[in-house]
């Protein structure tokens, strides 16, 4: 049966290139890396969407929301990309966040996206288009970003109480990604007779400008000090657990030797 689902490409979004299209590690890869840590990107989507929604709560002096809300974009597309080749399925309840008292405890004490316990990038994807469709959310953040240019809020609620569930959508995505560049890539459930046959990764075609490359280089020296540093404790912590736990009879012997 011919597969009539249409493919998608760099023409039916806004800011994506086609590298990105081909591959979202591309630009997850490259965002989360590069660009931002994930606690920071949290609080300016917290902020920015404040501001949006109270004008008054606005920080024009500092935040930089022309570009907050084109990231924020790109990252929508970028999930919209993987919910759409991934084939993930829409949700009836797409605001439904604690499936257990697991997932609770996960959000509240550990800051963790969980479902049934386990950490699903896949389901948040599923449940962010499940909410709205890709045009509802350019919808939703063009209406973002004309608000962020009011200053004064009045009596008029622009966004209701939907505004709650965006904002949590949008700080859930962003984890979403987060958890996909950490574990390099995203885990789907499929049945045990499904073998993956796993394409080559495209690589970006773009080339970066040469200051770009020195602070790419500088960041990925610094990641691989602290893993050096890391597997060099690991290997410390191991090293003293074998140590300590020498039986007492032969501590004595070793001090009788010495």
């Amino acid at each position: 049966m011919k597969n009539t689902e249409k493919k998608l490409k760099a023409k039916h979004f806004r800011y994506l290139c086609k590298d990105i299209v081909k591959n979202p590690m591309i630009y997850i890869r490259d965002f989360y890396r590069y660009e931002m840590d994930i606690i920071c990107w949290m609080n300016h989507i917290q902020l920015f969407v404040n501001a949006a929604t109270v004008p008054e709560m606005a920080n024009r002096n500092f935040a930089e929301n022309g570009y907050y809300c084109k990231e924020m974009i790109k990252q929508i597309e970028v999930a919209y990309v993987i919910f759409h080749q991934c084939q993930l399925p829409k949700q009836e309840n797409p605001l439904n966040f604690f499936s257990t008292k697991e997932d609770y405890h996960n959000y509240v004490f550990k800051l963790e996206y969980t479902t049934h316990g386990h950490i699903d990038p896949s389901d948040t994807i599923s449940k962010f288009f499940s909410y709205q469709s890709l045009q509802k959310w350019y919808d939703t953040m063009d209406d973002i970003m004309h608000y962020l240019t009011v200053s004064d809020s009045g009596n008029y609620e622009y966004f209701g109480d939907q505004i709650m569930a965006i904002r949590e959508l949008l700080m859930r995505l962003a984890f979403a990604l987060h958890y996909i560049y950490k574990d390099e890539g995203i885990s789907l459930n499929v049945p045990s007779y499904v073998k993956a046959i796993n394409d080559e990764p495209h690589q970006s075609t773009k080339e970066k400008p040469i200051l770009r490359q020195i602070m790419e280089e500088s960041i990925d020296k610094k990641y691989a000090q602290k893993e050096a540093q890391k597997n060099s404790s690991d290997i410390e912590d191991s090293q003293s657990s074998d140590t300590s736990e020498i039986p007492v009879s032969e501590n004595s012997t070793l001090e009788t030797i010495d």
